[in-house]
């Protein structure tokens, strides 16, 4: 049976922003194209700045339709609630099925959501790729509505679909359907390229992040200091968006390290510099606290890192564990230390050709493991069955 599929509030403006949670619900809903009838991205109402032109808000990408708001409040939120609704019941198949696929949003929304759900009879779904109530340094407010949400959203839901093997296990008490979908790539779009750098300076390690996770971007540059006072020549090549603060504090930890000639750091590069930044790099680095956050989770940025054929360097940590092994498919430091993780940058850099190998085989296990075409057709099995 082909279904009538409705992303709603899973994605923040998609497509005018890009973020991994929107790049994520893209790959879920190409791979489910070939098994819906007709697939709708409708964001949350509370909407994008009023600068957007009206023509952006509303169009077509890869066969599916999309409907972003204005930003509102007041009022104009309630008339976006009402526009919610409306469109929710506007592509309604009457005779079909009907599935209305989630993730966080505040508590609610997500209420107010899955009440239009059972009146326009809706079968409801809900990705979850974060256990929210251990994320840090977060006002009372998000902290209430976190744990709230955590704790009672599988009881207004059909499904569930959690991003690991940890969150599988913290949502068991729902005894609702589970379907555990990891990160997803798109191994076609990217292709591995033979690495031929013309000189050991020219060499880089790459990490692409945001500023938020400030305390990784600091573990990796003084990790990578070590690296260097060993007497390595390969650069650093860091890809960061966030505040202006924070990016001062990771320049000044960079001269503070005396790192001034060995660091790259770029912002805002279009996402297919990006691409080719991953495809020549030495080795891509993703290294994982083992702090329970990180346990939950499981980054999106590991299946793109994979995707273009370059060995990622991280640590033993959540799903890490359970997909990877040391030297065959990632290099995973023994511990999450800077020597440690020095330790085993200097392993790719003296064994270009293990680095080589242990990349293809880790798009190898990409392919078979995080390939959003399979995916999706286990996704779509999945929705049967609810």
């Amino acid at each position: 049976m082909k279904h009538n599929i409705v992303f709603l509030g899973a994605t923040d403006n998609y497509p005018l922003k890009f973020t991994a949670t929107n790049s994520k619900n893209e790959l879920v809903a190409r791979g489910l194209l070939p098994h819906a009838e007709k697939i709708t991205f409708i964001n949350s109402p509370l909407g994008i700045n009023k600068t957007t032109p009206d023509g952006e808000l509303t169009g077509h990408k890869h066969g599916y339709e999309y409907h972003v708001f204005r930003k509102s409040r007041g009022l104009s939120l309630l008339k976006n609630i009402r526009g919610v609704y409306r469109l929710l019941k506007e592509k309604r198949n009457p005779g079909g099925s009907n599935v209305l696929i989630m993730e966080h949003s505040y508590i609610p929304l997500y209420l107010l959501y899955t009440l239009f759900a059972k009146r326009l009879r809706y079968k409801t779904a809900v990705f979850i790729t974060e256990w929210h109530i251990y994320f840090e340094h977060m006002p009372l407010h998000k902290k209430i509505d976190y744990a709230i949400f955590d704790y009672t959203f599988g009881y207004f839901t059909h499904a569930i679909m959690p991003i690991s093997h940890l969150l599988e296990q913290k949502l068991g008490h729902f005894k609702k359907p589970m379907l555990k979908v990891p990160v997803l790539a798109d191994f076609e779009m990217l292709k591995p390229i033979q690495y031929a750098p013309a000189a050991t300076n020219e060499e880089y390690f790459m990490y692409c992040g945001t500023l938020g996770y400030f305390s990784v971007i600091q573990f990796i540059i003084k990790s990578y200091a070590l690296f260097v006072r060993r007497g390595y020549q390969q650069k650093l090549r860091l890809v960061l968006n966030g505040s202006e603060e924070r990016m001062q504090q990771v320049k000044q930890l960079i001269v503070a390290e005396q790192l001034g000639n060995y660091v790259i750091i770029e912002q805002r590069l279009p996402f297919g510099k990006l691409l080719e930044g991953y495809q020549q790099a030495l080795a891509l680095l993703i290294p994982l606290r083992p702090e329970k956050q990180d346990k939950a989770r499981f980054s999106h940025k590991i299946g793109e890192y994979l995707s273009s054929g370059r060995p990622i360097v991280t640590s033993q940590v959540g799903e890490i564990e359970h997909y990877f092994e040391h030297r065959k498919n990632a290099f995973i430091a023994t511990a999450y230390t800077e020597e440690a993780y020095a330790d085993v940058l200097c392993e790719v850099a003296d064994d270009r050709r293990l680095a080589n190998q242990v990349g293809l085989e880790g798009r190898k296990l990409g392919e078979t493991s995080f390939n959003y075409l399979l995916h999706g057709q286990q996704i779509a099995d999945f929705i049967n069955k609810i």
